[in-house]
């Protein structure tokens, strides 16, 4: 069976690393012959079968008139089409895509950002996406409460093959549990470090964390918030207002190096994930993984993904936040607990099942074409 993989859109984040992993297992299935087409990003990919297209990608008008009237023609020799970007659509050629952000779905979460051009593209993906999963042979998704909710856009889409693949998880960030002390050891010098990773955006809530950490260091705890990740341009100002004069304890370090992220969850003492908008929210795993006690969001699917092993809070409200935060604080037993537990959760999430599983699929969806072709 000839496939192709459209990574014509998967320029970096979680869609390349996804598709970097699981082509290291491509040689496990040597009945299939895996092609990779897209432009310069995909060159570290370690696949013999790639298709990298420079001049077409050199601006956004050659890159849409590319994908738009010439890239399909490449494609009328392979029998299967995997589109992990979720965007590919065609008629005549048999295709399996994948559902990765829920922000073009889920209307509430839409609506936290103001309008813009951003909101706009939000509001067009959901019709493109929607349009492409109905015509769609299969698709993958990548936690049981996006296939539900997102099936529940459109009758049709339940009658579709489908399946629910988790993302794998890096072996740099697994760390074994480290022994949780009393808040009372902590001193000034060497506080309680917790620690959020992610971009700063309207579903992440990282203002209403560094309020509830604010009103318990008034309460003569010793404890620091370290942000790390990306800033939407537009929360600049909300985020410097919120850190303002309290920089001796909340520390904002922006986009970091992948080592150093790695050193982050080693050095921190719990980990707060406080999104309310994720499909498979890998942040949480590579906290589970580093062996952190976990206060988390309780908007879906996190509880689907950390289970019974996390506190669980409202992003949205700082008294929840506030009141979580204090609950683990001042209970190390219950951080040991939590921190074991998860651990043992995220050694379920492995790249190398990830490719098993998706490959299965693919084949499956594949040879159930030839069937109804004969």
């Amino acid at each position: 069976m000839k496939i192709a993989i459209d990574a014509t859109n998967l320029k970096a984040g979680g869609g390349l690393t996804h598709l970097k992993q699981i082509s290291r297992y491509f040689s496990r299935f040597p009945e299939l012959e895996i092609h990779i087409f897209g432009g310069p990003w995909i060159e570290g990919i370690d696949v013999p079968n790639k298709h990298i297209f420079e001049k077409e990608f050199r601006s956004i008008f050659s890159q849409e008139y590319f994908k738009w009237f010439k890239f399909k023609k490449h494609l009328k020799d392979f029998d299967l089409v995997f589109a992990p970007g979720g965007s590919f659509y065609s008629k005549k050629i048999p295709y399996i895509t994948m559902c990765r952000n829920m922000l073009v779905f889920e209307e509430e979460e839409r609506n936290r950002f103001p309008i813009s051009f951003t909101w706009l593209r939000y509001h067009v993906l959901e019709r493109l996406q929607l349009r492409s999963f109905k015509n769609a042979k299969g698709i993958i998704y990548i936690s049981s409460y996006a296939k539900q909710y997102v099936e529940n856009k459109d009758p049709i889409l339940k009658e579709k093959e489908s399946g629910i693949i988790y993302h794998g998880i890096s072996d740099d960030f697994i760390f074994p549990p480290k022994i949780q002390k009393p808040i009372e050891s902590y001193t000034s010098e060497i506080p309680f470090r917790i620690l959020y990773v992610s971009i700063v955006n309207y579903y992440k809530h990282q203002w209403n964390v560094i309020e509830a950490v604010k009103k318990i260091r008034e309460q003569g705890l010793n404890i620091s918030l370290e942000l790390i990740g990306p800033m939407n341009p537009s929360l600049k100002n909300k985020l410097e207002d919120a850190i303002k004069g309290n920089e001796d304890f909340i520390f904002y370090k922006g986009p970091v190096e992948y080592k150093e992220i790695a050193c982050a969850y080693k050095d921190a003492d719990l980990f707060v994930f406080a999104s309310t908008c994720e499909n498979m929210p890998n942040i949480l795993v590579e906290a589970m993984s580093a062996g952190l006690p976990i206060l988390c969001s309780s908007y879906g699917p996190m509880p689907e993904i950390l289970k019974d092993a996390g506190v669980y809070i409202d992003p949205t409200d700082i008294v929840s936040i506030r009141t979580g935060l204090e609950k683990m604080l001042r209970n190390p037993d219950l951080r040991t607990t939590l921190s074991e537990k998860s651990y043992q959760y995220s050694l379920d999430f492995s790249w190398e099942e990830t490719a098993q599983h998706t490959f299965e699929f693919l084949k499956r969806c594949g040879e159930k074409r030839f069937k109804f072709n004969n």
